[in-house]
């Protein structure tokens, strides 16, 4: 039993961040930004880390996507926008994530082996941009940073 816990988590990526904001009564309003901030001193210099976005929603979300603004500070000091878009049901509305007893939980990867430095802190800022105001069946949105597997090898 211990081999085989040892393994699991042998198998994982290392987490170094991951955390949640709850949305009240399950609706996201436009105006409502969900902000994670990254504390530099859990990073380990030259890693990569991968990033992503963790979505939990109940059975009364009603898209098969969802559009974000995320503001950033990842590759500059200068915070920087960008509208995403990101695919949470195919098309016959099944969801492409994880469920259990109607809650639905789905990661999207926001940056792919990104190296981030040690000597800053880092701030990400979440806000839904789709028509609907609010945005209903939004139960939780979440941050997660892990070292990539893409990491730096030593020369041949």
């Amino acid at each position: 039993m211990l081999l085989l816990f040892v393994f699991l988590l042998s198998c994982n990526k290392a987490e170094v961040y991951y955390h949640y904001r709850h949305i009240d009564k399950g609706r996201w309003y436009s105006d409502s930004v969900i902000q994670f901030q990254i504390d530099a001193a859990a990073l380990t210099q030259g890693m990569p880390y991968d990033l992503s976005i963790e979505i939990s929603t109940n059975g009364r979300y009603p898209y098969r996507d969802i559009w974000m603004q995320v503001t950033h500070n990842l590759v500059d000091t200068i915070p920087q926008s960008e509208a995403l878009h990101f695919r949470v049901a195919d098309d016959y509305g099944h969801w492409l994530g994880d469920g259990v007893g109607g809650l639905y939980q789905l990661s999207l990867p926001l940056h792919l082996s990104i190296p981030l430095d040690t000597t800053s802190g880092y701030v990400i800022q979440l806000r839904q941009i789709m028509d609907a105001n609010p945005l209903p069946g939004i139960e939780k949105i979440g941050l997660k940073v892990e070292m990539s597997d893409k990491r730096e090898r030593g020369g041949s």
